[in-house]
């Protein structure tokens, strides 16, 4: 017989045992069937919430030959993702940002480096703003990302190109035209953090780069892991109260957990290599998609550990969160070569 002393001290370790490893080692599988998903077409990007219309933009750039030029945006219920509209754009987009207050979305057309504005209240392209010039080797890009920041009414976008050749681009949202641009930056994806007034960008380089809010200067750039040749950094979300951001890497396994005031790197989370990633401060936790894996991860931002994977049938993309944080849109691409339409995952964050 075991003694009751020992036993309770055994039952008591056994338990937190389970509580430390229970983000890694009993995380729940779901799969994709358990949710709504509608499928929508060829070449689906980013997608952005508008909490007025209750509804869901989704970026679609169906072809890539050189004689199919034009676009789609489409316009979801956000409850059963019925299809309400779709929105022909003359050029590609890609990336995605809604201002939700001045009735503009933004859409990045990554093919010619520029911004399509349509107003939300008629669906009708507005304005189209040319940043990259083919004639120009010194700002000349491809555009990969746009990230608004209301509080400052600007609009940060990022253009690749060649190496050394990357852009960063400023727009004034207020008069709807370039300010500025920063060359020889090389970014990829970015996040804003407006009660703090920095905007935190992450590259190809596997660099974490600090920006003034209010300014939009270089405040600092920083190599976040020098022993990791072959980091290339897509996506970067942030829990800025306790300051940290969570990087998504294109190339490298692991959610790399950076301090924001130095970047130095802290934890690695264990997962397949990944695309974008999103944190949830109702729920405090961080949604990340992986493409090659074909999955979907549910991490806790406080101990760092797996708690759930959705498995898809394709591969998983682009994320936004409803207002309200109970809801993860998802868009999920399909092979090119497969003859299936990529589409968007409603995921119900309540079941978890």
């Amino acid at each position: 017989m075991i003694p009751l002393i020992f036993k309770n001290k055994t039952l008591c370790a056994l338990a937190i045992s389970l509580t430390l490893h229970a983000g890694a080692t009993f995380a729940k599988e779901f799969s994709e069937n358990h949710f709504t998903s509608q499928a929508l077409g060829h070449g689906v990007y980013e997608l952005a919430f508008d909490k007025n219309q209750k509804a869901i933009y989704a970026a679609s750039a169906p072809s890539f030959d050189k004689d199919k030029t034009s676009g789609e945006v489409f316009l979801l219920a956000a409850d059963y993702l019925k299809i309400n509209e779709r929105i022909a754009t003359q050029r590609r987009p890609f990336a995605v940002a809604l201002d939700e207050p001045n009735h503009i979305l933004y859409l990045g057309n990554a093919l010619d480096g520029s911004l399509t504005l349509v107003d939300t209240r008629t669906n009708k392209e507005v304005k189209t703003i040319q940043l990259s010039n083919d004639a120009d080797p010194k700002n000349k890009a491809h555009v990969r990302e746009v990230v608004l920041d209301k509080k400052h009414q600007r609009l940060y976008v990022s253009g690749i190109g060649s190496e050394d050749k990357g852009m960063l681009w400023i727009v004034d949202t207020q008069k709807q035209q370039e300010m500025h641009a920063l060359t020889k930056m090389d970014p990829v994806g970015f996040a804003v953090d407006e009660s703090g007034d920095k905007v935190y960008a992450v590259t190809g380089k596997g660099e974490l780069i600090t920006l003034d809010g209010k300014t939009s200067q270089l405040l600092s750039r920083v190599k976040v892991d020098p022993s990791e040749a072959n980091h290339y950094f897509l996506n970067i979300a942030l829990n800025t109260a306790k300051g940290v951001g969570f990087i998504a890497d294109t190339n490298t396994p692991d959610v790399l957990v950076v301090q924001l005031d130095s970047g130095k790197l802290i934890h690695r989370i264990k997962t397949p290599n990944s695309i974008a990633a999103i944190y949830n401060p109702a729920r405090n936790e961080v949604y990340v998609t992986h493409r090659n894996a074909r999955q979907i991860s549910v991490i806790d931002a406080n101990t760092y550990g797996l708690k759930h994977t959705i498995k898809t049938a394709a591969m998983p993309n682009s994320m936004a969160l409803s207002p309200d944080s109970k809801t993860l849109y998802v868009s999920v691409k399909q092979d090119e070569k497969a003859n299936q339409a990529d589409y968007v995952l409603k995921l119900d964050l309540t079941q978890f």
